[in-house]
């Protein structure tokens, strides 16, 4: 289920944006430092990430930078109206939502709904890449067993990709398993 991590020195509304009426996050929890929400960061896993600045021992904006670069969750700042621009200058290229403050609860939420997607999309684009890197090094683990089979056993190249798709298909691995053992026997 989804979670969110608070980050804020002063009362913030947590149980408004966050709370069962929300419909959007399991659960909300809220620490008031930046070098508390670090540590959070790197034993849970979060799925939004909000800091209300100024915080006691930071601005907020570095932590907001830090969160978007190490974790793959969606991250809000919220920063007075007066410190918007320069703050979205910096913070808006590291990924970062940022909201100029006071702002009405209901934008608040939408804010909250459009950090909570980018989330999920990045979510799925790193899998996306999991997969396509799984995919490479799949295809580099057969081209090494068909240039083991050519030195080896003296095959062509056109021989071993042969070769190698015959030996899955009558032992009903797949490619990259027949590649793998023939790496082991050969280059062991």
């Amino acid at each position: 289920m989804n979670r969110a991590l608070v980050v804020s020195s002063t009362e913030f509304k947590t149980s408004a944006l966050f709370g069962p009426e929300s419909g959007l996050f399991a659960d909300a929890v809220v620490c008031r430092r930046a070098d508390e929400a670090r540590r959070m960061m790197s034993s849970d896993s979060f799925s939004l990430i909000v800091v209300n600045a100024p915080l006691e021992d930071e601005l907020g904006t570095d932590l907001a930078c830090d969160a978007a670069e190490r974790t793959s969750a969606g991250i809000l700042l919220f920063v007075k109206a007066q410190l918007y621009e320069v703050t979205a200058a910096k913070a808006e290229g590291a990924g970062v939502i940022v909201v100029s403050k006071p702002c009405q609860i209901s934008y608040a939420r939408q804010c909250v709904r459009i950090a909570a997607a980018t989330a999920a999309r990045m979510r799925n684009m790193k899998r996306t890449v999991a997969n396509l890197q799984n995919k490479v090094a799949e295809i580099k683990t057969v081209d090494r067993a068909k240039l083991v089979l050519m030195q080896y056993l003296g095959f062509s190249e056109e021989a071993a990709h042969k070769y190698i798709e015959k030996e899955a298909m009558n032992s009903r691995k797949s490619r990259f398993e027949v590649a793998s053992e023939i790496l082991r026997t050969y280059e062991n």
